[in-house]
């Protein structure tokens, strides 16, 4: 490989550095070994990286790819989510992609609160205390101490599944974008 091949990866490498060590060099190693396929085909250096693109469009579709391949949460997916946003999502990424992760997260965590919140206030009442800063006010209606639990409950499995129904639309947004600046580079 020669020296302009190597900057190309090298690029590439700087782009993914919100990735994993193990998964930035399996897909370093991937476009390298297309580089190589290509040069022993008699491809030039110079078209090899005509043919690969922009180095940072391309990391974006690896970086996309990587994101949306596994809906599952996880924090590091979380910063990885706002890397490709801030860095490869355009305009409208830099503001959809972290408003609603951000929102999604924030969902889930009060889907879990709101009903520790019920059990705590529903334990107080049976105690005999009236927690008065654990409270749920819905217009001018203001459930009383029995009907709180089951409120809770409801109103907590309610946030988590649509935080779950957000990070969903988050990681196929990502998936989409991606898939789409890799048909472009490749």
């Amino acid at each position: 490989m020669d020296k302009i091949m190597n900057e190309y990866l090298v690029k590439i490498e700087k782009y993914l550095k919100s990735m994993s060590d193990s998964e930035r060099i399996d897909i370093v190693k991937e476009i390298k070994s297309v580089m190589l396929e290509l040069q022993n085909n008699g491809v030039s250096s110079g078209q090899i990286i005509e043919r690969l693109g922009n180095p940072k469009e391309l990391a974006k579709a690896y970086l996309g790819e990587a994101i949306s391949n596994d809906s599952k949460f996880s924090w590091r997916k979380f910063g990885a989510v706002f890397a490709f946003s801030s860095s490869f999502a355009g305009v409208s990424g830099m503001f959809l992609l972290p408003f609603i992760s951000t929102l999604s997260i924030a969902l889930m965590i009060s889907g879990v609160i709101t009903p520790i919140g019920g059990i705590i206030k529903f334990v107080g009442y049976l105690m005999g205390y009236d927690i008065a800063r654990i409270t749920i006010e819905m217009g001018a209606f203001t459930p009383n101490p029995m009907q709180f639990l089951p409120i809770s409950i409801v109103m907590g499995v309610l946030m988590f599944w649509l935080g779950k129904v957000l990070w969903k639309l988050t990681i196929k947004y990502i998936h989409t974008i991606s898939h789409k600046m890799r048909k472009m580079e490749i």
